[in-house]
């Protein structure tokens, strides 16, 4: 696989440092190499005119528009280890950001905050968790935009410091060392155990060029520092310091720190994966740029202010899916509307050739129906009748024999209400009732009642008396009148009561 080109910026307020290389499988060669102060007449605290000076003195050194990572300064960053109850990927960004909020000296609102994993058990997580401000952020974001620089990764130097001394495995063991970093605009030191940091600070430096200033400088912040980290943890695990910088000032410092702290103390050179051999310029000032350069292609976990982890979205996967679902359910609507469309297209030409025919077929319809209405109503008033002789010959039949009954007379009207319409339920109904007066004279007053009693029995009548009946029958002693009401024109058949067998009074 071919080399990328890789290159790494610190534009700090006194210099402008940078390196390019070219970097294949886990392994980096030093292109170039600039360092270059910064004009007596530029202010540092105008990220525009700054980032105008970086372009053209980048296009200078051949460096062109780049795509490059970006160096902040541990001056401007909040550094802690931190150690989280939880190995939950997903739980660690807001735990970090929780704990690290707490102990901002800034507007936590305004912090962008970032961390990378050290260590891990089997209930809890410990991280590096590093925090800046975001106006620090913009500002260099803005210079990098002016200069034409396309920021890929904004990072901490320290992390590039720590990468250098944890993966040099030709320094051994990477355990207890204090790496010493005066290539920036401040020394910042860092305490590596384990190939992770585990303390850090930053310490003011001499402007001007005079190393044994600078020297005097570091020497009193080391003390510094190493008395804040024996406050913080046993130091005893530090057994060596490492000194990244101008190889003029590091021969004072390595000498100072050695009699100061009384431990191993070298000057940073080389590592095993970094070819410096076709460098056009001293590595001193950029060895932490390597380190940044390097670290994400060793498998460690790098910070980066411009994409600082977040808690990972758990429902994204369910809303793809439920987004997906809909984009195909807008298809078939959609798909469906254009279907709907063809078919109500074709559905119209269709209801009008039935209008059409609609049209020409109404008259005789409306013929129809008014025949049919005429047939009904004639049907009804034909239904209007009623067999007189059956019901003369069904009351017989239920008659008492002669000596016993004797009928006077029988009447028998039929009362008709017309034919009616109802327009709700467009039917025709008719309303009729037979009406039969029999008057008689019985034996004696049983066989009246039970000649009364046959007639009740039937189906056919309502049967009621218009008086008392009485003694004041001409030929037999027992008078009586029945009115009788029917609404079947014959009477139901075979529902005759037998009649009384005849008896003597």
């Amino acid at each position: 696989m071919a080399s990328q080109r890789a290159i790494a910026i610190d534009m700090g307020r006194r210099r402008l440092r940078a390196i390019e290389a070219d970097v294949d499988r886990g392994r980096m060669t030093v292109r170039r190499v600039l360092v270059e102060p910064l004009p007596d007449d530029l202010d540092p605290d105008d990220p525009q005119g700054i980032g105008a000076w970086v372009g053209r003195t980048l296009r200078t050194a051949g460096l062109g528009k780049v795509r490059a990572t970006v160096a902040i300064s541990r001056e401007h960053v909040v550094l802690k280890r931190l150690t989280l109850p939880s190995t939950e990927h997903h739980e660690l960004p807001e735990m970090t950001r929780l704990a690290l909020q707490r102990q901002l000296p800034f507007d936590p609102a305004g912090a962008v905050i970032d961390f990378a994993c050290v260590d891990r058990t089997a209930t809890s997580t410990t991280v590096i968790a590093v925090a800046a401000p975001e106006t620090v952020l913009a500002s260099v974001r803005d210079a990098a935009r002016a200069a034409g620089i396309n920021v890929e990764r904004m990072s901490l130097r320290t992390m590039g410091t720590a990468a250098l001394i944890a993966t040099n495995v030709t320094e051994g063991p990477p355990t207890g060392v204090l790496a010493v970093d005066i290539s920036g605009d401040r020394v910042e030191f860092t305490v590596i155990v384990g190939g992770a940091i585990r303390f850090s600070r930053a310490g003011e430096l001499p402007a001007g060029d005079d190393p044994q200033a600078i020297a005097d400088a570091v020497l009193t912040e080391a003390r510094r520092t190493w008395m804040s980290y024996r406050v913080i943890d046993d130091s005893d695990d530090v057994t060596r310091a490492v000194v990244f910088g101008d190889q003029r000032v590091c021969d004072l410092v390595t000498v100072s720190l050695r009699d100061a702290l009384n431990i191993e103390t070298e000057t940073f050179g080389r590592h095993v994966r970094v070819d410096t051999s076709r460098a056009d310029g001293d590595m001193g000032p950029v060895w932490p740029l390597a380190g940044l350069l390097l670290a994400p292609m060793l498998d460690r976990e790098v910070i980066d202010f411009l994409h600082p982890r977040k808690t990972p979205d758990i429902a994204g996967r369910r809303r793809k899916i439920a987004c997906g679902i809909v984009g195909a359910l807008v298809v078939v609507v959609l798909g469906g509307v254009t279907w709907a469309r063809f078919d109500l297209a074709d559905r119209r030409d269709r209801m009008d050739n039935l209008q059409a025919q609609k049209n020409m077929l109404l008259p005789a319809y409306l013929r129809y129906g008014r025949d049919r209405y005429k047939l009904a109503h004639l049907e009804h008033w034909e239904s209007v009748d009623a067999d007189w002789l059956e019901h003369l010959d069904y009351i017989v039949s239920m008659t008492p024999p002669a000596d016993r009954v004797v009928l006077d007379s029988w009447t028998g009207t039929l009362a008709f209400g017309g034919v009616k319409f109802d327009r709700k339920t467009r039917v025709f109904s008719s309303s009729k009732e037979i009406r039969i007066v029999v008057d008689g004279e019985a034996a004696d007053r049983m066989t009246a009642d039970a000649f009364r009693g046959l007639l009740v029995d039937t189906a056919s009548y309502d049967i009621s008396t218009t008086g008392a009946d009485a003694r004041s029958g001409r030929r037999l002693a027992w008078s009586f009148q029945y009115n009788l009401r029917s609404t079947d024109a014959v009477p139901v058949s075979g529902d005759a009561p037998a009649g009384p067998e005849h008896s003597s009074p």
